[in-house]
């Protein structure tokens, strides 16, 4: 799910939660996962259906707060 869908998607009460896991590739990377209130989880992506992965836990913090989010489950 690209980001300006998830705000769009966030803003109608789609979105349910938001998880944040490791990279399985490499583990000093971070990913989130959407879910949305059907049961889907979605990977967050760029506008280039690019995955969002990101070696700093707070810079993805910042873009879950631009979606709206205000917590996030973290699985290490």
């Amino acid at each position: 799910m690209q980001i300006e869908q998830a705000i769009e998607q966030f803003k109608l009460g789609k979105l349910d939660q938001i998880e944040i896991r490791r990279n399985p590739s490499d583990s000093r990377q971070w990913f989130s996962m959407v879910i949305c209130t059907d049961g889907k989880y979605l990977m967050l992506a760029d506008e280039n259906d690019e995955p969002v992965v990101d070696e700093e836990l707070e810079r993805l913090f910042e873009l879950l707060k631009k979606i709206g989010f205000g917590e996030a489950r973290i699985i290490f």
